[in-house]
């Protein structure tokens, strides 16, 4: 016999926010930011490699 009383948003929505709270209570904020770190670090570096790669070009074109 089927239940009829079954919900099953809500269901969804209950367990998203209990996986939710049990991943926030594991990752602790020194982690989230040593990992903030770490992704700022990478993108401070990727941004100067691209800032010398275009002067490079640029002094390039204008010398020619």
């Amino acid at each position: 016999m089927e239940n009829q009383n079954s919900h099953p948003v809500g269901a969804a929505v209950s367990s998203t926010i209990s996986l939710m709270t049990a991943l926030f209570a594991i990752i602790t904020i020194q982690e989230v930011q040593m990992y903030l770190t770490m992704s700022a670090s990478i993108i401070a570096v990727l941004s100067g490699g691209f800032a010398i790669r275009y002067y490079w070009y640029a002094t390039k074109k204008i010398k020619k």
